[in-house]
């Protein structure tokens, strides 16, 4: 195993900020990490959905967005510095994007490649994979 393959299938904050932190981790530690959003995944990276904070989340989410106290990066922000320090691919499913009409430019320019199922098992094919 060289990595970690991320399958994000959940738009809950909760899961998307676990991804995020526990991907940029990997990243900076120059461990491989792949992750691919599909279903409510992906479409928490909408640019409308990531700028309003509208997000299905429960308290510990909801405590990371609105307290003074900790400054906590939300998801796409730690994926963005994890681009930045280690070896991090991000990739957007492609059936998702044909059942809701859209295209790659209405998310969050965090994406290296629009991918099926099949393209993203063929680069996660020598890493740990993990549903989430």
């Amino acid at each position: 195993m060289t990595g970690y393959a991320f399958v994000l299938a959940s738009g809950r904050l909760e899961r998307l900020q676990a991804v995020g932190n526990i991907a940029s981790i990997a990243a900076a530690s120059e461990i491989p990490v792949a992750v691919f959003a599909t279903m409510d995944g992906l479409e928490a990276f909408d640019t409308d959905r990531v700028e309003s904070l509208n997000f299905e989340m429960g308290p510990v989410a909801e405590a990371m967005v609105t307290s003074d106290d900790v400054e906590v990066p939300l998801f796409t922000e730690s994926l963005a510095r994890a681009k930045e320090l280690g070896p991090i691919s991000l990739y957007a499913c492609e059936l998702s994007m044909d059942a809701l009409d859209k295209e790659i430019d209405e998310y969050a320019d965090l994406f290296d490649d629009v991918l099926g199922v099949s393209g993203f098992l063929k680069r996660a094919d020598d890493k740990q994979v993990v549903f989430v």
